[in-house]
């Protein structure tokens, strides 16, 4: 493969609705090889600074239910409804994984935080790419419900660690346009001493 080959294939991957996305997933030869490339990301000072947390598919309606804890903990009087939209993200997505931040303090190291989080950002392109490359389509998901306590604590993650994103993985029968997406001249400058 050449270099353009490569951004050819990382131009052409865009995230897939969860309303489209089903079955199959990546197979337990292929998910080897999606975590082979998140370990090779850059990675300063080898702090390992996160890790890939997958949800099985027999652990689907217990995650609904932390979702629902979660929602319960940020909501005062959440409807009916509401719970069963929390209950229903745990179903989206053949394959389900977490990537979870383990992030080390000032105290453990001088490499700042921003610099593991770029480290987990790039585990997550490089995951996100092989899954296109092997023509699977990925969507990133998060939100408030995930960064609770009752989460953090139901998902078993420790004191330095933090839910980043959910990745979902899957076919889709057409893949989305990107969008927004700045053009190169947009994006690159040439630095001129003062």
């Amino acid at each position: 493969m050449n270099a353009q080959q490569l951004v050819e294939i990382i131009r052409s991957r865009t995230s897939a609705s969860l309303k489209q996305m089903k079955a199959p997933g990546p197979s337990r030869e292929e998910m080897k090889l999606i975590v082979e490339a998140a370990a090779a990301a850059p990675d300063h000072g080898h702090l390992h600074p996160f890790r890939i947390l997958e949800i099985p598919t027999d652990a689907r309606n217990d995650l609904g239910e932390l979702f629902v804890k979660a929602v319960e903990e940020t909501q005062a009087t959440p409807t009916e409804e509401a719970l069963t939209r929390a209950r229903e993200k745990a179903h989206k997505g053949p394959v389900l994984l977490v990537l979870v931040g383990c992030f080390h303090g000032s105290d453990e190291t001088r490499i700042p935080k921003y610099e593991q989080m770029l480290s987990a950002g790039t585990a997550l392109q490089n995951m996100v790419l092989v899954a296109h490359a092997m023509g699977y389509a990925s969507r990133i998901t998060s939100g408030d419900s995930a960064r609770s306590p009752a989460f953090h604590k139901g998902l078993g993650l420790s004191e330095n660690e933090e839910f980043l994103c959910f990745i979902s993985l899957g076919k889709v029968d057409e893949t989305r346009p990107a969008k927004g997406r700045q053009e190169p001249q947009e994006l690159h400058s040439t630095w001129m001493p003062m």
